[in-house]
């Protein structure tokens, strides 16, 4: 049964289609004929303008009704929100990420920068032997002094984040305490500053 219902929306469809693109809809297109019809109607489809079938999605009665589509789907898609993109285009944010969002998109990061930081030292391991990373330390040492202290920083704040993130998770799951808006937002701000605090401390060792 479904596959016959199938077929009919799909006659349906491509029968709104020749109604949409003006095509006379006799019933006898053939294949071609109405591979063009579907083609030139899905080009030139835009959804809430001119260009829809007005029973488009419930069409000569089949439809997609038996999927689920309500009867009033055109009308929901009307109360449908628009999103905007994130960034205007002056660069600016729509939107103001709270404290959480921050959080969870750091801690991706950090996790990233800390593969990348564990796969460079492993290339230059490979590559150069098991001495070669203490060497090529010690080298950035001696030849970049001024820029020490602001490297580690840099090494040291994606490690105690997400050290700290990982046990904050650890904690969730095992407790699901703390996972209400107002408890994540304050164990976010106290992760940004135990980080900052860990790593400046580790920087400066």
């Amino acid at each position: 049964r479904r596959h016959d219902m199938l077929r009919q929306t799909s006659r349906a469809l491509v029968s709104a289609a020749g109604r949409a693109t003006g095509a006379p809809s006799t019933g006898s297109l053939s294949n071609n004929s109405s591979a063009a019809c579907a083609s030139q109607w899905v080009q030139n489809r835009t959804i809430g303008k001119v260009g829809v079938p007005e029973n488009y999605g419930q069409i000569d009665g089949v439809g997609t009704s038996f999927l689920g589509t309500p009867v009033n789907h055109r009308e929901l898609l009307a109360k449908r929100p628009v999103s905007p993109d994130v960034f205007d285009v002056d660069g600016s944010s729509h939107y103001k990420f709270p404290a959480v969002a921050l959080s969870s998109i750091t801690n991706r990061v950090t996790g990233v920068f800390l593969s990348g930081a564990v796969g460079f030292g492993g290339a230059v391991s490979a590559l150069g032997g098991a001495e070669a990373l203490p060497v090529f330390v010690e080298l950035f040492k001696s030849t970049l002094p001024i820029l020490v202290f602001p490297t580690k920083l840099v090494l040291s704040f994606p490690f105690v984040y997400h050290t700290l993130g990982g046990f904050r998770h650890i904690y969730w799951d095992k407790t699901t305490n703390g996972i209400d808006n107002q408890s994540a937002k304050q164990s976010s701000l106290a992760l940004f500053a135990a980080s900052g605090v860990g790593a400046a401390a580790l920087a400066g060792y």
